[in-house]
């Protein structure tokens, strides 16, 4: 019995001395000397370990306040995960009310000669900055960082806001080997809690019940002449409602192409507050419909009080309108001139930060100072105009109702029946031409009334771009020719975005790349800008090696530099859905002269492809007239959001297509006698 109660203790001792120990400052050799994670081996970093817990903790100068506790330890195998090594803390300010952080200390751990070692963050290295009126970031870079090594830290961020629950993390875009989270709500307050729907992975939420006591200190005062003084305490209990997860092996969330934004698919903990109810007092009510929330917003000085302020503006303005006859004329008068007027000081918000009077006077503001100054200004100049609402993608898309769902404003206007939306912050924006940022699913206009309706935010129409180019052959079959694009839409908007502040010598480097031994010359750019007008670029080239031949073959694909060469979608499953930026048409036409010495052999068929009963639409045409060919290619997209259902029929779709573009157009060297043939049939 001795023996068998022997080898127990000895298998207990193995498996306890085999465990990681994830108590801060017990980082193991065998966690520093690991070279890759075993679960997902190309990892370039993994959390060891994460654990956060939330409470709210009572004094009596400042009542409740919400307690975060956050401590991490994070495994870095090569230099493409040294990003992990830098953190970034929010600390929310509103008014005199700040969050802090305190306690913030860390470690990293290296093999050095043989032996375990670490160095500490040094408190020079923390820093934290202004972000904007309502936001700071704490911000750290951990020390000594190289491959191989393991970083540790915790701190603990005390906060005011106690009615707001930050969405808890549960992945990153590197694996969580553990994860331990728990939250501690007082029976005060009531909070629903919600999964993110769109994760692909599940996530257990426990419930227990707990307790909690503060003690309430009071002086009382008593006496006539003599004064005493007595000191009363009163021990206050109360039940607590406690929510664990508790996980282990969590997946990277990984990108994939044509996405919106990968946070969105990201596996978190939302926590919505229904009410506050303390002893003794009424109940407050939190619960939120998408109406209430609305209401809320426009009730506020910084969102509604701004659309009534006219006086700063109404005399600058009756010139800017002077001679506009039509809705649409004085629409685009109007945001032009607030770009020209005040810039976006690259703040976020729904709220006018500094008030549209002073952004006025200052030329500078936020998103909600410039789009809430444009909405009044159109109501000014009679159009029905109203703020619109939304989410940027990087804030994902509002599920609940919830006035944190929304991070960002832009004003809508009725043109012949038509709702146009309109962002005065990006100089290269135009009616339903919206910076991508703000083009995510639906957003809320806001009535004069209060009330509100959904809008499109990504039925912006369809965008063109064309592409024509002309190919010939020089005598030692080198290819020289000209090359035209014209863009409209989204498209123009994103030549403008890019190529605006880019040097003609960078531009001319971006033109080449890919395209083979070209060299590119004469480029032209039409209406750079000129926002309402088609956007057009030329140039002449000169390619070499853009054929194969093989004996008295000549080989060439159809399409030459403008062929998509690429299957986009090359995974064997999909986890998201397929979002494209925008409905569009992209037309590719291609003009061949055959050299007179030649005659066309082989040319490919042409083609229509159909994807999901009219989504999307493929045309290839090729047609030989003398000794002239001309191929047509057109993409056609005309849905801009595909499930995961539909993933199979979009990887087909787009093999065919580069199928389509891959096959050869064959010229055959005329002999003599045909050449003579040939002259003297003319």
């Amino acid at each position: 019995m001795k023996k068998i109660y022997l080898s127990y203790c000895l298998i207990l001792v193995a498996l306890t001395s085999n465990a990681q120990d994830f108590r801060y400052g017990k980082v193991s050799e065998e966690e520093v000397k690991s070279t890759s994670f075993e679960a997902d081996p190309e990892a370039n970093a993994v959390v060891l370990y994460r654990e956060q817990n939330l409470s709210y903790e009572f004094s009596k100068e400042k009542g409740f306040e919400l307690v975060e506790e956050i401590y991490e330890r994070v495994k870095i195998y090569n230099k493409e995960g040294f990003d992990w090594a830098t953190r970034d803390i929010e600390v929310y300010v509103s008014g005199n009310s700040k969050e802090k952080i305190t306690g913030l200390k860390g470690e990293t751990y290296n093999m050095v000669d043989g032996k375990l070692r670490s160095v500490k963050l040094d408190k020079d290295g923390i820093f934290e900055e202004e972000v904007n009126k309502y936001r700071n970031k704490v911000k750290f870079t951990m020390p000594a960082i190289q491959e191989g090594s393991v970083i540790e830290f915790k701190y603990t961020r005390i906060s005011p806001f106690i009615t707001s629950i930050d969405d808890i993390p549960l992945q990153y875009t590197i694996p969580i080997q553990k994860l331990n989270f728990e939250v501690s709500i007082p029976e005060y307050y009531k909070f629903n809690t919600h999964f993110n729907a769109r994760s692909t992975i599940a996530y257990n939420l426990d419930k227990k019940s707990g307790r909690g006591s503060f003690t309430i200190t009071e002086v009382n005062r008593s006496g006539g002449k003599v004064v005493s003084h007595s000191t009363s305490r009163q021990k206050v209990d109360y039940k607590e409602e406690i929510y664990e997860i508790n996980k282990e092996n969590i997946p990277a969330l990984k990108s994939e192409p044509f996405l919106d934004n990968l946070n969105n698919y990201a596996g978190f903990l939302k926590m919505e507050l229904v009410y506050i109810k303390y002893p003794n007092s009424t109940l407050e009510n939190y619960a939120e419909s998408w109406e209430n929330v609305v209401h809320k917003i426009n009730l506020a000085s910084g969102f509604g009080g701004q659309l009534d302020k006219t006086g700063y503006f109404d005399d600058d303005l009756k010139t800017v309108l002077a001679g506009k006859i039509g809705d649409r004329e004085k629409t685009i008068a109007i945001l032009d001139f607030i770009k020209s007027k005040v810039k976006w000081n690259d703040y976020l918000g729904y709220y006018a930060e500094n008030g549209v009077k002073d952004a006025y006077k200052d030329g500078v503001g936020n998103v909600g100072d410039i789009n809430l100054m444009l909405t009044a200004m159109l109501r000014y100049a009679g159009l029905d105009a109203n703020p619109v609402l939304l989410s940027t993608r990087n804030n994902g898309v509002p599920v609940y109702p919830t006035r944190k769902g929304f991070n960002y404003v832009v004003a809508s206007v009725k043109v012949n029946g038509q709702i146009l939306l309109l962002d005065a912050t990006d100089e290269n924006s135009e009616p339903n031409i919206l910076p991508q940022h703000a083009s995510n699913w639906l957003g809320r206009m806001v009535k004069k009334d209060g009330t509100s309706e959904l809008v499109d935010l990504m039925n912006s129409g369809i965008s063109d771009s064309k592409q024509i180019l002309k190919i010939e052959f020089e005598d030692n079959l080198d290819i020289s020719g000209s090359f035209t694009k014209i863009d409209n839409g989204h498209f123009a908007k994103e030549f403008r975005d890019t190529y605006s502040e880019m040097s003609s010598d960078d531009f001319l480097k971006e033109l080449e790349e890919g395209k083979g031994d070209i060299i590119i010359q004469d480029v032209e750019v039409e209406n750079r800008d000129a926002l309402y007008e088609d956007l057009t670029q030329k140039y002449h080239f000169t390619l070499k090696n853009g054929i194969e031949k093989i004996n008295e073959n000549i080989y060439m694909k159809p399409m030459f530099f403008l062929a998509q060469n690429n299957n986009p979608f090359k995974a064997e499953e999909r986890l998201y859905p397929i979002f494209f930026k925008y409905p569009s048409m992209e037309s590719k036409t291609v003009y061949i002269k055959v050299p007179d010495n030649y005659e066309v052999t082989s040319l490919p068929e042409s083609k229509m492809i159909e994807l999901n009963g009219g989504q999307g639409l493929y045309k290839f045409i090729i047609l030989q007239s003398g000794n002239y060919i001309r191929i047509t290619s057109e993409l056609h997209m005309n849905s801009v959001v595909f499930t995961t259902n539909d993933y199979e029929s979009l990887k087909t779709f787009y093999s065919e297509m580069v199928l389509k573009n891959s096959e050869t157009i064959v010229l055959t060297k005329l002999q003599d006698e045909n050449k003579e043939r040939s002259t003297g049939s003319r």
